[in-house]
């Protein structure tokens, strides 16, 4: 009962390689190096980023600093989740480059089994806990949280974010490009349509975050097919596989965790310390930290099983990484000169003269991403060669960082930022250093 398609294979091993062959002309090799699954999933996650750029400037203006505080707060806590569940997408894609053919047939059926148990106990939770918050508010318990609803409707597409995590786990560890750049555009494209659409309906901000959940359901039903289904037969190694990659996650839900607490975190605390204007301004410095880091993300989700097939196969691990660091740079020393040179015009632009007052301290956030960033990618090389002090050291960074911005009493948005470039500034020379 542990046999899928040979085509499943295919669609990663051997059609789509990472590493670009030497003996390839110029011509040769730069078309080989554009078909590389790294190129692929870089201009898919750039269409992805663009279309959420246009979701945060058309809401930026719509809303105000106030409202879009509000907003940015809850995608906030929607990518705190798929962050956390982005660790179970990593050991699955490690695990799925590790393993040979024969392994992995039978390991997918396992899977297929944990994801019907994955939604199935989290749709259960979901119900429950929705049902208790609308009892406690029939007898008229305030439960103190504002904006209660719209957390809830997040919530609601809490069980297919788990199973997408996994899916894209397997879509990433076949070095399936195509499946991955569909199941991030069809997303993208529901968030933005969606929410512009229920916007202008009247639904206001309670529409937009149904939207956002909506989106998460379309990346998921794009998916559903790339496991097998279940036999009737029982599979020995469910459980085996289960613990493995509760194993296997820990470590990258820690380096899911440090991004956003390091990204994100000081949107939390400009909420508490902030005035509310101020808050709106941090919001939107996180929005271009998210540009730059999310153009290089998928790079990581393709780095890892990337360098894992290499080591497997005993090929060019430089050559493996090489797409990955070239793209990493060209995105990076564009952002930063851009920042540079035309700061309140790139603000104006992306967000609005509302936020004009953020201009001033763009390139030192920008920087900031930038640093994390590489100190992200590097510390993903490192794990998928099974060294997980990289991991340690960004995640304990991160803390660090929220911990100096508490104990500094930082009052103003230009302090936050500068506590935040200078924390990963050290970061990244403590990683670099580390291998």
């Amino acid at each position: 009962g542990c046999r899928t398609d040979q085509d499943r294979r295919d669609q990663g091993r051997g059609l789509m390689s990472t590493v670009v062959p030497r003996s390839l002309g110029v011509t040769q090799r730069t078309l080989a190096f554009v078909a590389t699954p790294a190129v692929i999933v870089f201009v898919s996650s750039n269409v992805v980023n663009f279309g959420n750029l246009g979701f945060n400037m058309i809401f930026s203006r719509l809303m105000g600093p106030e409202l879009f505080g509000v907003l940015a707060l809850m995608l906030t806590i929607k990518l705190a989740f798929l962050g956390v569940m982005g660790a179970v997408q990593t050991a699955v894609s490690q695990k799925i480059a590790q393993a040979e053919q024969d392994e992995n047939t039978c390991s997918e059926q396992a899977l297929s089994r944990i994801n019907r148990v994955l939604m199935s106990g989290l749709l259960t939770f979901g119900i429950l806990l929705t049902a208790g918050t609308l009892l406690a508010g029939a007898f008229g318990v305030q439960l103190g949280l504002e904006n209660l609803h719209l957390l809830l409707i997040l919530l609601a597409a809490v069980p297919f974010g788990a199973s997408l995590s996994l899916l894209r786990g397997v879509a990433f560890g076949r070095m399936n490009a195509t499946r991955i750049a569909m199941s991030a555009n069809v997303e993208m494209a529901v968030r933005l349509i969606g929410a512009v659409l229920a916007w202008q309906a009247g639904f206001g901000l309670t529409g937009v975050v149904a939207a956002i959940s909506l989106s998460i359901v379309a990346g998921w039903i794009v998916l559903t097919d790339l496991l097998p289904r279940m036999t009737s037969d029982v599979i020995p190694n469910t459980g085996k596989v289960a613990r493995t990659l509760a194993v296997s996650a820990l470590p990258f839900g820690l380096l899911q965790s440090a991004q956003v607490l390091a990204l994100d975190g000081d949107i939390f605390l400009a909420q508490a310390v902030l005035p509310a204007h101020e808050a709106g301004q941090i919001a939107a410095l996180s929005l271009f930290q998210r540009v730059q880091f999310f153009a290089c993300f998928a790079l990581a989700s393709i780095l890892l099983p990337g360098v894992v097939i290499a080591a497997r196969n005993q090929t060019g691990l430089r050559s493996s990484a090489f797409p990955v660091a070239f793209l990493f740079f060209a995105v990076s020393a564009f952002l930063i000169a851009t920042a540079a040179i035309a700061p309140k015009l790139l603000v104006t632009l992306l967000v609005g003269p509302s936020y004009s007052d953020a201009a001033i301290n763009l390139l030192p956030a920008v920087g900031a991403a930038v640093l994390f960033t590489f100190s992200y990618l590097t510390a993903t090389f490192l794990a998928a060669l099974n060294d997980r002090t990289g991991i340690a050291i960004v995640f304990c960074a991160a803390l660090a960082q929220l911990a100096f911005m508490a104990a500094s009493g930082a009052d103003t948005m230009s302090e936050l930022v500068w506590i935040k470039l200078g924390t990963q500034l050290v970061t990244a020379e403590i990683v670099l250093i580390d291998p």
